[in-house]
């Protein structure tokens, strides 16, 4: 018998790229004033910008909000981090 894997639907709502709604949050792995990176089921999304807040995050419902000068989303399919030489010789 053949295994089906439950794939859960996420959903990404920018608007005037001030306000971002994404449902199908994981969970949130790092928030700062640059960056946030959620864990979405299969993957990640990075969320870049500046003066970047959570201002909503409601895990039973896989909600996350937040607002700030969005400049770009980033779909990745692990976790990368960049080693401090990585960031310096950007």
């Amino acid at each position: 018998m053949a295994e089906i894997k439950s794939k859960i639907l996420h959903t990404v709502n920018l608007q005037i790229r001030e306000k971002a709604e994404i449902v199908g949050v994981v969970e949130v792995i790092s928030s700062t004033e640059r960056e946030i990176i959620a864990k979405l089921e299969d993957s990640f999304l990075h969320i870049f910008g500046s003066e970047l807040k959570i201002t909503k995050l409601v895990p039973e419902d896989m909600l996350l909000e937040c607002r700030g000068k969005i400049s770009g989303l980033e779909y990745t399919g692990k976790l990368t981090k960049k080693s401090l030489f990585g960031k310096v010789f950007k």
